[in-house]
């Protein structure tokens, strides 16, 4: 038997004609839906995670920095006062103390930390009346003076360090070998160069102290400091001859007497002349 091939062609012509007579119809149009599916990409909302802090570590980070902040201001403001040379001046520090300073002297502490260390920084020579209380330092370049409560004076120029106790009792230490000595009323301690302490006894405190009231006492005392002496006193200028004079001086003058008197009666006894070169310029020189 022959097997009979289906006629495709024939097929396909019918198939096409049968399909174009189907209408299938739908509810909305593709335009509509199109528009209606690009309203939604459009209102649809995109969430972004964010890594945020609690409100309350901000608060106590912005605390702390201005804690921070205060405790430094505290710790290292730094007051200063100064007597310029021909001048003295008188100081209150933050609990009562007094500080006397003599002409071309220098304080500085800290008043906004007084409360948790009482120290005070020193160039020249001053006095002290200390309220009594915690520890109270003194620094100076090259010793340091600690106190309870006391009255006290310290001269701190140049290569001099002398600290001599009138009421209560003072410790002084070196401040490169850490070595101390303790003195009472009456008494000094003088720091050398070379980190030794000596104690002087039954010293005349009245006198160490004079210059508060503008009286100056030398005993024994190296004449070119007291010409420095005379030139912080009078705001002048001292010139000394080049060879060292290596005199000692005792003797006392009141401030009350001219410049041109002072110098006279502190050379006189040397043999030393006077020449006033200028209003306040002095020239001293050895008799030939």
């Amino acid at each position: 038997m022959k097997k009979e091939v289906p006629d495709t062609e024939n097929f396909d012509e019918k198939s096409e004609k049968l399909f174009s007579k189907l209408q299938i119809s739908w509810d909305v149009s593709k335009d509509e839906v199109w528009n209606d599916l690009s309203q939604e990409i459009k209102q649809a909302k995109v969430i972004k995670m964010q890594n945020k802090k609690p409100v309350y570590l901000w608060a106590i980070a912005a605390s702390v920095i201005l804690l921070l902040g205060l405790t430094a201001l505290m710790r290292f403001y730094t007051q200063t006062l100064y007597s310029p040379a021909g001048m003295h001046l008188t100081a209150q520090l933050p609990d009562g103390s007094k500080v006397y300073l003599n002409a071309d002297a220098q304080i500085s502490y800290h008043p906004y930390w007084w409360k948790i260390k009482r120290t005070v920084n020193l160039k020249g020579e001053a006095f002290f009346e200390v309220k009594k209380g915690e520890k109270f330092s003194v620094q100076s370049a090259m010793g340091t003076t600690e106190v309870l409560g006391t009255s006290f004076n310290i001269y701190a120029r140049d290569k001099r360090y002398e600290v001599t106790c009138v009421t209560g009792k003072v410790k002084v230490s070196d401040n490169k070998s850490g070595k101390s000595l303790q003195i009472k009323p009456g008494e000094k301690a003088e720091l050398k160069t070379n980190g030794q302490l000596k104690l002087k006894e039954n010293v005349n405190t009245d006198n160490v102290k004079a210059w508060i009231s503008n009286r100056f006492v030398f005993t024994s005392v190296p004449i070119d400091d007291v010409f420095k002496e005379i030139e912080r006193q009078y705001k002048v200028e001292i010139i000394l001859p080049k060879e060292e004079l290596n005199l000692l001086y005792s003797g006392s003058f009141e401030k009350s007497a001219s410049v041109k008197e002072v110098l006279y009666f502190v050379s006189r006894p040397f043999g030393l002349n006077v020449y006033q070169q200028a209003d306040r310029r002095f020239l001293i020189s050895k008799q030939k």
